[in-house]
């Protein structure tokens, strides 16, 4: 195999923490959103049925409603005050995102997200007037785990990747801020990197993108 039937021929994003800042944890959202934290200590248990509502939220499994219902008394919060905080949630796109998608076009490499998401923050992410537009527009292709709909690390999430790009393997190249779901797309032989959490990712992808021989 040559070095040019190793290059990547799809860069697969994650978005939070990758593309785009998002909240530190539910006490940065309510901090965001102006909703005083109401300090509630939540026991492993509490936590647990928190991440069980996201699964369902992002897999479209219930609606936003039902979520805030079932996350309000787990945090000590309303139902209104947990819309809120969730639309805190999402910020804006890195300093150099979009400029770094540009780059990877101008090299003829086609780009996707693959984003456990939901629809509410769909929404934002894709308004075109909204501070993430600017940078998501420029991918080939998005994967939220609402459409598809699957979670990573879950396998579905990846095949429907795989399905709609016609890539697989090798040839993808993934970025991703969560242990489990790198660890998932290795099985499937994704070239997967973590991206740690820092003030600004987007220096160190292009550094990674630069070792993979896509970017000079």
């Amino acid at each position: 195999m040559t070095n040019l039937d190793r290059a990547p021929k799809l860069i697969v994003f994650d978005l939070g923490r990758v593309l785009v800042r998002i909240c530190d944890d539910w006490r940065h959202a309510c901090e965001v959103a102006r909703v005083p934290w109401p300090g509630v200590e939540r026991t492993a248990e509490a936590r647990a049925r928190i991440m069980e509502a996201v699964g369902h939220l992002e897999t479209a499994a219930c609606d936003l409603p039902a979520f805030c219902g079932r996350v309000a008394p787990e945090l000590g919060l309303s139902a209104d005050e947990i819309a809120a905080v969730w639309d805190a949630y999402t910020r804006e796109s890195f300093p150099g995102a979009a400029e770094l998608l540009d780059d990877l076009r101008a090299a003829g490499v086609p780009t996707a997200c693959l984003s456990n998401t939901n629809a509410r923050h769909w929404q934002i992410l894709t308004d075109p007037a909204g501070p993430n537009w600017n940078a998501l527009s420029r991918l080939d292709h998005r994967f939220a785990s609402h459409l598809i709909p699957a979670r990573k690390p879950d396998g579905p999430a990846y095949e429907a990747v795989e399905r709609g790009t016609g890539y697989r393997g090798e040839a993808i190249v993934f970025f991703d801020d969560l242990e489990e779901n790198v660890a998932a797309a290795k099985t499937r032989g994704w070239r997967a990197h973590l991206v740690p959490r820092c003030e600004n990712p987007i220096p160190m992808i292009r550094e990674i993108l630069e070792r993979e021989g896509v970017m000079a």
